[in-house]
């Protein structure tokens, strides 16, 4: 999962990635040496916190399959991953429309890669 991270980051303007529960517990960072892991964790938890508790306030249901957020400085971008998050962290200029498809096939190749690891674990355990 590491790997794809880093080959993710390695796409212009992003400054750093990570596999995050949807409870807030990392699973996986490869992020930039600018870029504090607990400090990046602990907003991107506490934004999906809200946010979904938000959604859940206004009927709009507690789903969320697709965040972006941008600030001053930066962007954040979050892909449900089904039981987790792909939590991108990129540049203010960071051009979304041409990025995305790197974005979003990242996350299909950590979803392909988490779904392949619990099928060996429960084949394993029998």
């Amino acid at each position: 999962m590491k790997r794809i991270l880093k080959e993710l980051n390695r796409t212009a303007g992003i400054r750093g990635s990570m596999v995050m529960t949807q409870d807030g517990i990392m699973v996986a960072a490869a992020l930039g040496p600018d870029l504090v892991e607990d400090v990046v964790a602990a907003l991107a938890s506490a934004l999906l916190t809200t946010v979904k508790r938000s959604f859940n306030q206004i009927a709009a249901g507690e789903s969320l399959s697709e965040l972006v957020l941008t600030a001053t400085d930066g962007k954040m971008v979050f892909l449900d991953l089904g039981n987790a998050y792909l939590v991108v962290v990129a540049k203010r200029d960071l051009a979304l429309a041409s990025t995305m498809v790197e974005i979003q096939s990242a996350a299909h190749r950590i979803k392909n890669r988490r779904a392949s690891t619990v099928q060996r674990q429960t084949a394993a355990a029998r």
